[in-house]
């Protein structure tokens, strides 16, 4: 029995795809700031935290003998802030690389509108 062959229909009836510009470009004109807003929040979240180190420290000299190794509390310590400066360190980084994309993409759509003139 014979196959009919498919019929394609016309390329310009498909629907696009999204190119990597296309998705780059936010939907929201807020969304900068809420990210930025949001990282202040993480950052405010490992000050909570390491405020609350130090009350422990604070707290832990009054009772004799300390509950907690002076060691334990500086180790957990340094790697809050550790955490916070690898977390900011590389999300700011991410931040960036997609800054940079967004200023590329204007320069060669302000370049367009001034070839047009």
């Amino acid at each position: 029995m014979a196959v009919p062959k498919a019929i394609r229909s016309n390329p310009l009836a498909q629907p696009t795809r999204h190119t990597d510009q296309q998705t780059l470009r936010p939907t929201d004109p807020q969304l900068k700031s809420q990210l930025l807003e949001t990282l202040r929040h993480l950052n405010r979240g490992f000050g909570v935290a390491l405020a609350a180190f130090d009350r422990l420290q604070r707290q832990d000299r009054l009772h004799k003998p300390g509950i907690f190794p002076q060691e334990c509390l500086h180790d957990y310590r340094s790697r809050t802030e550790e955490l916070r400066a690898l977390a900011n360190r590389d999300l700011l980084r991410l931040f960036a690389g997609r800054e940079d994309q967004e200023a590329a993409r204007f320069v060669r759509l302000r370049g367009r509108k001034g070839a047009q003139r």
